[in-house]
């Protein structure tokens, strides 16, 4: 009778709610009991309590067992005898339509696999001929180096036995030259014939060495690299550079200034943070691959380049320079980075070195729209031509004591006696304000006739009772680096190595 019944709920087996079905551990259920199993959570085998091993929704989802099917119609365990073709049908169905449903996942699977298994093999066999390739080139450059050298140093043998040679030769002439006699003449002709044979096996071989073609050959094996680097950095960069939206070229802003008026050096942004966030992306991709990001420009039909690097929290825009950005290196337009700063929170950089290593970055944040400050701003930035890159600072005045201050600014002599006005600049409207730690003036000629309207100065100290009439800005990080710079013995040993804008992110 086991094999008749259900051992759970006791009940008989039948071709409907109590079809038998086999868990995974051999047990044997009626649908309803795994349902209601179900009902409880995982299914679990009531008598050995081990989880059956095929994921299951629904009772149907488990395996008939078509042993008691087969009991089931054995004539000493009758089932309705008009039933039990019905019964063989359904189960011959349930059992194809299981089966069906694996094929099919199994042949799309495979056939997805086969596909993918063709592609391995294939970008395999690219990339094998790709690496022998790429180490036929570094044997070719390793070759023509070792080559190179070995000319460089023969190169460098000739010319000092050239040298030697032609010093002799100078000495013979005048000998020659001073002779006052035909015996005299004579004798220093005979001296001069000796050197021929010298003369003769140097100069076959600096012949011989300057029909070399190792120079060629470098030529064309450097250009052949030149090429595949490149082509290595734009495929590295082609999502993000196209990615980058184009926005309005930007335009000095007018250099009249009004009551109330607020500093406005952005034209156009369209969407900065989208704009921001693909510009770390590519500064991110350009570190992987070895490179540089630059914004570049065009002005009077010159190409000007300005560099782009991340530094912490922070995103830097270089000032404008003169020339082409470096091979392999990734650029986009300079006006799209422009785009990205923030007119409510205008900050700029001086980046200050000494002793031959960069020692850090000061940000400033402009704090009114004086004319004064859009000219330290431009300075600053570079986009009206001269920069404050590349110029050392200037002085120190009241070494540790309360109003010490650093000097610097001088764009045209880099010594103090140059830097006067843009075109178009002027001090504009005084403003005094109390003098503390941090605060940046500039345009502070009118005081001290050595003072220029380039010039600057970044007070490291507070200097009670008295009044700057000139303010562009504040140190919103790095005033301890000003305040080293004012222990440096020499400050016209440290320099603004670098100096731009500090961009929204």
């Amino acid at each position: 009778m086991a094999s008749r019944d259900c051992q759970v709920c006791l009940e008989s087996y039948d071709e409907e709610k109590r079809k038998p079905r086999c868990l995974s551990c051999g047990h044997t259920l009626c649908n309803s009991c795994i349902a209601d199993c179900l009902s409880r959570g995982p299914l679990l085998c009531p008598f050995c309590r081990l989880a059956h091993a095929a994921p299951v929704t629904y009772a149907s989802d488990v395996p008939v067992n078509y042993t008691v099917i087969s009991l089931l119609q054995d004539a000493s365990y009758p089932l309705a005898s008009q039933r039990t073709e019905a019964l063989l049908a359904e189960v011959k169905k349930e059992a194809n339509e299981f089966t069906t449903s694996q094929l099919v996942t199994c042949n799309c699977r495979l056939t997805r696999l086969h596909d993918f298994q063709q592609r391995l093999n294939e970008q395999c066999s690219v990339h094998r001929v790709h690496v022998q390739a790429l180490r036929s080139l570094v044997e070719r450059h390793e070759g023509l180096l070792r080559d190179m050298t070995g000319r460089a140093e023969q190169a460098a043998a000739i010319i000092t036995k050239g040298e030697e040679i032609r010093s002799m030769l100078e000495s013979a002439q005048g000998k020659v030259n001073g002779a006052t006699n035909l015996l005299e003449v004579t004798a220093a002709h005979e001296e001069d014939r000796r050197y021929k044979t010298t003369v003769t096996e140097w100069d076959a071989a600096a012949h011989h060495l300057l029909q070399s073609q190792v120079v060629a050959a470098a030529r064309e094996l450097e250009f052949v690299t030149a090429a595949a680097l490149q082509a290595v950095v734009e495929r590295s960069m082609s999502a993000a550079t196209a990615a980058v939206t184009p926005t309005k070229a930007i335009q000095p802003p007018l250099l009249q200034e009004s009551a109330g008026e607020r500093l406005s050096l952005t034209q156009q942004v369209t969407e900065p943070g989208d704009t921001s966030q693909l510009v770390l992306e590519m500064v991110k991709q350009a570190r992987l691959v070895g490179s540089s990001v630059w914004a570049t420009t065009m002005k009077s039909g010159r190409p000007r380049r300005a560099r782009v690097d991340q530094q912490g929290d922070h995103l830097f825009l270089s000032a404008l320079q003169e020339g082409e950005p470096p091979l392999y290196s990734h650029t986009l337009p300079y006006e799209k980075v422009r785009g990205m700063v923030d007119e409510d929170y205008l900050m700029v950089f001086l980046e200050v070195s000494w002793g031959g290593q960069v020692q850090g970055r000061v940000n400033i944040k402009l704090t009114n729209a004086a004319t004064r400050t859009r000219h330290f701003f431009y300075l600053c930035t570079g986009e009206l031509g001269p920069s404050y890159g590349g110029t050392c600072l200037l002085e120190v005045e009241n070494r540790g004591q309360p109003g010490e201050r650093v000097w610097g600014g001088d764009y045209q002599a880099n010594n103090g006696t140059g830097g006067v006005a843009m075109k178009g600049f002027t001090m504009g409207e005084l403003t005094a304000q109390p003098v503390t730690a941090g605060l940046v003036a500039s345009f502070c000629y009118g005081s001290d006739d050595h003072r220029k309207p380039s010039h600057f100065v970044v007070y490291t100290s507070d200097y009670p009772v008295t009044y700057e009439e000139c303010p562009v800005g504040r140190v919103d990080q790095g005033l301890d680096l000003f305040r080293s710079v004012a222990k440096v013995s020499n400050v016209r040993d440290a320099t603004v190595s670098d100096c731009g804008l500090v961009l929204l992110v």
